[in-house]
């Protein structure tokens, strides 16, 4: 997986303050992306199913890996920085998908909304 963050910065105007100061979640989607396996799980729920990959990514590393850092509330750098990695993923790596907003509504990590991608 070829992750260009100097490429995701200029793309996506404002991610240097998630980058800089929400480290802990940036590290978590950096290391996501060298676990093949999951990420073609969180692939195929996306593109059958319609889950958000942040939903599917939240759920996996709460609810099955027991992590503690999604029960608690987000900051909103926070949240729109790991909702622009995955679009940056799926727009500019695997590329020729668009964005769908869908609910998402997350009490533990504030997180109301988030997106699909549809292959175009």
């Amino acid at each position: 997986m070829n992750w260009d963050e100097e490429n995701f910065l200029k793309t996506y105007k404002g991610t240097d303050s998630f980058v800089e100061n929400e480290s802990e979640y940036y590290s978590l989607f950096l290391d996501l992306l060298k676990d093949e396996d999951l990420l073609a799980h969180i692939r195929f729920a996306n593109d059958v199913l319609c889950v958000p990959p942040l939903k599917t990514f939240v759920l996996h590393e709460r609810e099955y890996l027991k992590k503690k850092v999604f029960n608690e509330i987000m900051s909103n750098i926070a949240k729109r920085g790991i909702g622009a990695c995955f679009g940056y993923l799926y727009k500019f790596i695997y590329g020729g998908y668009e964005s769908e907003q869908s609910w998402f509504n997350d009490e533990k990590t504030g997180i109301k909304t988030a997106s699909y991608f549809k292959k175009v």
